[in-house]
């Protein structure tokens, strides 16, 4: 009886150890992605440069305001007032008055984001006036289409519903140092903005991959492939803006029913056979994918890249004036994961273990 008894109490704590040691690997909490820090994170122009009088001041980062900000010309009290597009520019867009002429001293100080962070001071110097637009290639300019498995966000993961997923390779004349383009990127086509999406991105560089996360709710139907044509609007911080074009349909195309962890995936490794038939791409591979940022080549199809509209995609990359993130996928802003472990062989273990010790101890009741 001594020697049954203690089997029993055995077996008895041995399924107690693994029922825990199950509920370790079978529950694994959803963890919640904390928001950044208050704080301005870039500015355009930066503490230093010459920067053309008219053109409007670029400031973006997380919660950040203008209340707590002053500006001078030449040390006389000037004003900080929204530029005209500033509700599609990625973070703050404003135009300093009255205009500085080109020599005077500017200098931006304050803090943008009250008590929660550090004052800065911005100096620059104003330039000659920019009276050009930039001047996209609009021919080495195109967009790709993943239609990757469904991402479905856990509500607190930092990302967002994602069915499929454009890539939008953009490629201009390289910009002057220090005076990115802004391209913004649309399809409305309904003309009410009840369907499609809308984002703004800042271009520094000749070319630029911007990545536009989807939920297939905002197609209203339309095949993305073929039904699709984006309008592309190239503009700088002056207000010069270049004639709009339209990319259509699709050069590369691919579904496959893998399912990505993330709500904007990598761009793949186009192949001849995700070629569009009648696009450009058809029949030809680029020499480039994935994130061409900061890259002075455009990419090439052979030889030769908020405003209540959303892309449903929350990642952040590039500066995003709509829902969709800008990002290429390997850095994804929150890398907290909300999915349960597989137990593996361990856990299988553990459930034997478990079934074999209840199964002993009801017997022996």
């Amino acid at each position: 009886m001594l020697k049954t008894s203690r089997f029993r109490r055995l077996l008895e704590a041995t399924a107690l150890i693994g029922a825990c040691a199950l509920s370790g690997l079978l529950a694994r909490p959803a963890e919640a992605c904390a928001p950044p820090d208050p704080g301005l994170e870039r500015s355009v122009p930066e503490d230093g440069d010459t920067y053309p009088g008219n053109a409007a001041l670029l400031f973006d980062g997380f919660a950040i305001s203008l209340g707590g900000v002053t500006v001078t010309v030449d040390g006389e009290p000037a004003a900080l007032v929204p530029a005209p597009f500033d509700d599609v520019a990625p973070g703050l867009a404003v135009l300093v008055e009255p205009t500085p002429m080109e020599g005077q001293t500017v200098v931006v100080s304050g803090s943008f984001c009250g008590d929660e962070c550090e004052p800065v001071t911005i100096t620059y110097t104003a330039g000659p006036h920019d009276l050009s637009a930039p001047q996209p290639l609009v021919d080495s300019t195109f967009f790709a289409v993943y239609d990757h498995s469904d991402f479905v966000s856990s509500g607190g993961d930092c990302m967002s519903d994602s069915d499929l997923t454009l890539y939008v390779h953009l490629t201009q004349t390289h910009p002057e140092p220090g005076q990115p383009s802004l391209f913004t990127i649309a399809w409305d086509p309904d003309g009410e903005g009840d369907l499609g999406f809308r984002r703004t991105v800042l271009v520094e560089a000749g070319a630029e991959v911007v990545p536009l996360s989807l939920v297939t709710e905002q197609l209203g139907g339309a095949d993305p492939v073929n039904d699709v044509c984006l309008e592309v609007t190239a503009f700088d911080a002056a207000g010069n803006a270049a004639e709009p074009f339209e990319l259509c349909p699709a050069c590369f195309a691919r579904a496959d029913g893998l399912g990505p962890d993330v709500d904007t995936p990598p761009e793949p490794d186009w192949t001849e056979a995700d070629g569009v038939p009648g696009s450009p791409c058809a029949g030809e591979v680029p020499q480039t994918t994935g994130e061409e940022t900061g890259n002075d080549t455009a990419p090439t199809t052979g030889g030769s890249d908020t405003s209540g509209d959303s892309t449903g995609d929350g990642s952040e990359g590039t500066g995003d004036s709509g829902g969709a993130t800008g990002g290429d996928g390997g850095d994804q802003g929150c890398a907290c994961s909300s999915n349960g472990g597989d137990p593996g062989d361990a856990g299988r273990f553990l459930l034997f273990v478990l079934g074999l010790g209840l199964a002993f101890i009801k017997r022996r009741s």
